[in-house]
C-alpha cells in the first residue's frame, strides 16, 4: 500500500483530483468490512483507488467507469503495474450512458463521478446494488455548500441541489442505511438492507 500512498500524493501534487487521505482511510475499511466480490467505480481517474480497493479484498473484481481516455490508458498500466489486471476491466465513456445500460449486480459501488450527476444515476445504482450492497460516494457536502455552511456561488447551485436531492433520497429510502460522514469534502456510506 505504500506503493499506492507514493503514487496518490505524486497525483495530488500534479493537479489531479483524487479521494482525499481521509476519505481514503474509511473506503478501504468500508471495503475490508463488507468484503465485496464485485465493484463498480464510477469515476476511474488513473486507478489508484480501483487497485487499493482491489488490494484490499483479493477476491474482488472491478468494474470502472472514465470518461477521459488518457486517464484509462494510465490506468490499465497502473492495474498491470500492480497485477491487478485480470481482476479489472474499464468501460470508456459519459457516466450517464453506461450506468443505465450496466447489467449483472455489484456489492459494492463507489460513487466519485460528475457530482451534479449523483441523483441523476442512483435510481440507476440501486437497480444493480445487491441486498447487503454497499454504495459509497464522495464530495457529497460539496466543498461545504451543501447545508449552506457557505456561501453557495451561482455557478454551482444546479450541483448543490442535485446533491441535496441525493442526500434526501439516500436517507429517506426505507430499504436503504445512510450514514453521512462530515469530513474533508463529505461522504455517504449507505448499505441496501431490502
Amino acid at each position: 500500500m505504500e506503493r499506492i500512498i507514493a503514487l496518490r500524493n505524486e497525483a495530488k501534487a500534479n493537479g489531479e483530483p483524487v479521494l482525499r487521505d481521509q476519505s481514503f482511510a474509511v473506503l478501504l475499511s468500508t471495503v475490508k468490512e463488507n468484503a465485496p466480490k464485485s465493484i463498480l467505480e464510477i469515476g476511474v481517474n488513473v486507478g489508484l483507488s480501483g487497485i487499493a480497493m482491489l488490494l484490499t479484498e483479493k477476491n474482488a473484481r472491478l468494474t470502472g467507469i472514465e470518461i477521459d481516455e488518457q486517464k484509462i490508458a494510465i490506468a490499465k498500466e497502473n492495474y498491470r503495474t500492480f497485477g491487478v489486471d485480470d481482476r479489472a476491466k474499464i468501460f470508456q465513456g459519459d457516466a450517464s450512458e453506461i450506468i443505465p445500460i450496466l447489467t449483472g449486480e455489484y456489492d459494492f459501488i463507489f460513487l466519485d463521478g460528475p457530482k451534479g450527476h449523483y441523483y441523476e444515476y442512483l435510481p440507476h445504482l440501486l437497480s444493480i446494488l445487491k441486498v447487503g450492497g454497499v454504495l459509497f460516494a464522495d464530495n457529497v457536502l460539496f466543498r461545504g455548500y451543501v447545508g449552506d455552511k457557505v456561501k453557495t456561488p451561482h455557478r454551482f447551485n444546479t450541483t448543490k441541489h442535485s446533491m441535496e436531492n441525493y442526500l434526501n433520497a439516500i436517507t429517506t429510502n426505507e430499504n436503504l442505511s445512510t450514514t453521512i460522514m462530515d469530513i474533508e469534502d463529505g461522504i455517504s456510506i449507505t448499505k441496501r438492507i431490502k
